[in-house]
């Protein structure tokens, strides 16, 4: 299944060609994505190789156009950082139980991480933290929301979602949305000493810096600049 994002979403854009297909594993996929610098894998394969183009396939590739060159004919397959993510997404559901009606999709949220929605049986992630955080801060949150799904609505975070959530491999980790907010948030402020804040709305009350000291302090008061779209 491909995953279809807004062409501006990603700045991830270089496209690393792999030569040697048959060196393509998880671990290798994990190195390159774990690089800022690459959003996407390319390569091809001896289209009478079934069972390499099978492993690339089962990796999350997908097959693209067949070429000639001499006398053979190859198969070209590829791989995006978002595709793979969903990839990794859809298995973890399933080797945990979740099965249809439950999906993953991305959605646009800035605020979260990631959502475990009951009704619609969907486990969700921000394509913002896609973009602006490692792998595997990515497949943490996937793990948080999965359990989310396995312990009920009801269990909150107590601690029969905790006893689900470290049986399955979450450790913990808090997401704070810091990066989300530096890349994309609309209103940048700076207080005089040089702590940097960020608003997604303009905002309508004079603000001041929480680094500096407790409680509202006119001395340290927050100047706001718009983004520049």
């Amino acid at each position: 299944m491909t995953v279809i994002l807004d062409k501006q979403m990603s700045e991830k854009t270089q496209v690393l060609e792999v030569p040697a297909p048959d060196l393509i594993d998880r671990e290798f996929i994990h190195e390159v994505f774990s690089h800022d610098e690459f959003g996407e894998l390319r390569t091809f394969v001896p289209l009478t190789n079934h069972q390499l183009i099978f492993q690339l396939e089962a990796l999350g590739f997908e097959t693209g156009r067949q070429f000639s060159k001499g006398k053979n004919r190859f198969q070209r397959l590829r791989l995006d950082r978002f595709e793979y993510i969903a990839f990794l997404a859809r298995k973890k559901m399933a080797e945990h139980g979740l099965q249809a009606p439950w999906e993953f999709i991305f959605d646009s949220a800035k605020q979260r991480a990631g959502l475990c929605n009951y009704t619609d049986h969907q486990i969700s992630l921000s394509k913002y933290l896609v973009q602006y955080h490692s792998l595997d801060q990515s497949e943490q949150v996937i793990l948080h929301e999965v359990a989310h799904a396995l312990a009920g609505k009801d269990a909150g975070h107590g601690p029969n979602w905790k006893q689900i959530a470290k049986s399955i491999g979450y450790r913990g980790e808090k997401f704070t949305g810091k990066e989300i907010a530096e890349q994309t948030a609309k209103w940048i402020g700076e207080c005089k000493n040089g702590h940097r804040h960020y608003r997604y709305k303009s905002p309508r009350a004079q603000l001041a810096c929480g680094y500096c000291g407790k409680g509202f302090n006119r001395r340290y008061l927050i100047s706001w600049t718009e983004r520049a779209a």
